[in-house]
């Protein structure tokens, strides 16, 4: 069976692109792969789709600066070539930063990923730079489970088993929180992790989604959080 070219596209999502849903932008980057007059693989069926692969999906609202996916061409082609064809086609907000070819033995990016990096910005009001300082310190540091039910259904979390870090960092515009968050079956969704921090902190009003940015999306190793572009990041 002849093996079919892999490629995997680093994109960014902001502005108003951080405004769709995940099935929106599946629709948005399909019609610009067609357009892009890429040799796509297709699948086989009575609607036959490019075949493409993402990473995990995004709540609307939220920004993602280094998000991923997979597709499959027919024939080769150059990285420069495929990145010269598909830039063009994309909507405001959605910016191709790299493409690069896969090796056959690649895992996929479901296998391949293992944790995110948000980042929280807050309002003014929100601020209270010591109350944030206690919440990722007794999140980071007390060995005891921190419980957060979730009030529609019930359920609850471990909200400590799903951040592997957490800090508080003053930036340009104020106060930002970066959370480094698992992906496997200890992951906690985000808009709960959200209202179990704001609870402990005492902050005013109620976390907002358009507040967050996934700074990236990465496998954890020994040397650091790698991406699936093979770059290495410390959160630091």
């Amino acid at each position: 069976m002849k093996m079919m070219p892999k490629y995997r596209i680093e994109y960014a999502k902001k502005g108003f692109a951080r405004f769709l849903s995940h099935l929106e932008l599946l629709r948005t980057f399909n019609r610009a792969l067609r357009r892009s007059s890429l040799p796509l693989n297709f699948t086989r069926g009575f609607r036959p789709r490019p075949k493409v692969s993402y990473g995990p999906p995004l709540a609307v609202g939220i920004a993602g600066l280094h998000e991923y996916l997979d597709f499959e061409l027919t024939e080769p082609v150059s990285a420069q070539e495929g990145l010269e064809r598909l830039a063009p086609q994309l909507s405001a907000g959605l910016t191709v930063r790299r493409l690069a070819v896969l090796p056959p033995a690649a895992p996929t990016l479901s296998k391949f990923l293992n944790c995110a990096w948000y980042q929280v910005a807050l309002q003014p009001a929100q601020a209270d730079t010591a109350a944030w300082q206690r919440v990722i310190s007794e999140l980071t540091e007390d060995p005891r489970p921190w419980l957060h039910e979730r009030p529609k259904d019930g359920k609850v979390y471990d909200v400590k088993a799903g951040v592997k870090a957490g800090r508080a960092v003053s930036g340009r515009e104020g106060l930002l929180l970066d959370f480094l968050v698992l992906l496997d079956s200890r992951a906690v969704p985000l808009r709960e992790l959200l209202e179990a921090l704001w609870k402990k902190a005492g902050a005013p009003g109620r976390p907002r989604l358009t507040q967050v940015t996934r700074i990236g999306l990465f496998q954890q190793q020994l040397d650091g959080l790698v991406t699936p572009l093979g770059d290495v990041k410390q959160f630091d």
